[in-house]
């Protein structure tokens, strides 16, 4: 089981350039890789996301490439002399027609974006390729191993939490005759009160006590409830993605967590429904980190 957040780093120097590859993870419902790269790496971009997804399934990843070429790869940077000659004559016929006040320099010559080849045509395109597939490699492998690392720790846990609310559940199931025959008890208490001499009836008693019982009864959501804890716990072990199936089943466990509070007739069944959709909700951010 894996997180969906994490780093990786990988970086490579040549005698032509230096080229550093960063990827950054955090959650998402899909695949979303964004790339961050200089111009003459753009046309990799599909490439580089293909690769991206026969490596990860789901997470917002940030591609952040960076490419410092060295001296001699600048000195490959060509100048049109002959075309620069003519640009500066026709600067100077232009300055003497408009009658501008003075000097044509240098910087307004090289100003003029055809006379210098760009120094990125000189790169090899292929073996650019090759290096930023080679880096970008090595940086999913160092992302993987952290988002494995984190999807451990996850796993141990939401195991710790999911036995905190298999605990809930069963003070909740010890709790429900307990809450009953307090009922019962009160309403008892109650008739007496009214004066002396007032006889119960048995009968009428007993239908009030199991219209109670039965709107107080959690019996069928706590044994859901445990169904659904099963689940989670055999989801967590299992290989492979697992955070769309965990949600699902959170989903089930926090319907069944409001519908045990929406039946709560007493301080200690409200507190326990209170807690118990609380953990499941802490599960329930957990569970959105994972891959």
């Amino acid at each position: 089981m894996n997180s969906m957040t994490g780093f990786g780093r990988a970086g490579i120097k040549k005698k032509e350039y230096k080229m550093d590859v960063e990827l950054a993870a955090v959650n998402s419902r899909f695949l979303e890789p964004i790339f961050r790269m200089p111009r003459v790496m753009a046309q990799f971009e599909n490439q580089a996301r293909d690769l991206i997804g026969k490596h990860l399934n789901r997470g917002k990843i940030t591609v952040t490439v960076n490419l410092e070429e060295s001296p001699e790869a600048f000195a490959s940077s060509l100048l049109n002399q002959k075309a620069a000659v003519a640009y500066y004559h026709q600067l100077v016929e232009l300055k003497k027609k408009l009658k501008l006040p003075g000097e044509i320099e240098i910087g307004h010559v090289l100003a003029h974006p055809d006379l210098l080849s760009s120094h990125d045509e000189g790169l090899d395109q292929s073996r650019l390729w090759g290096d930023f597939e080679k880096i970008l490699l090595q940086a999913l492998k160092e992302l993987q191993d952290m988002r494995n690392a984190e999807g451990r720790h996850l796993q141990k846990e939401m195991t710790t939490r999911l036995k905190k609310v298999d605990g809930l559940v069963t003070r909740l199931e010890k709790r429900s005759p307990v809450t009953v025959a307090a009922y019962k008890a009160r309403l008892v208490k109650r008739i007496k009160d009214l004066g002396e001499g007032v006889d119960v009836n048995e009968s009428r008693l007993a239908e009030e006590v199991t219209v109670f019982a039965d709107r107080a009864d959690v019996t069928e959501e706590c044994t859901r409830l445990r169904s659904h804890i099963s689940q989670f716990l055999a989801t967590l072990k299992q290989d492979g993605d697992a955070g769309k199936r965990l949600n699902f089943i959170l989903q089930e466990m926090s319907r069944e967590a409001n519908t045990i509070s929406s039946k709560s007739v007493s301080t200690d069944t409200s507190t326990y429904a209170i807690e118990l959709k609380e953990e499941v909700e802490k599960l329930r951010e957990q569970a959105q980190n994972i891959e």
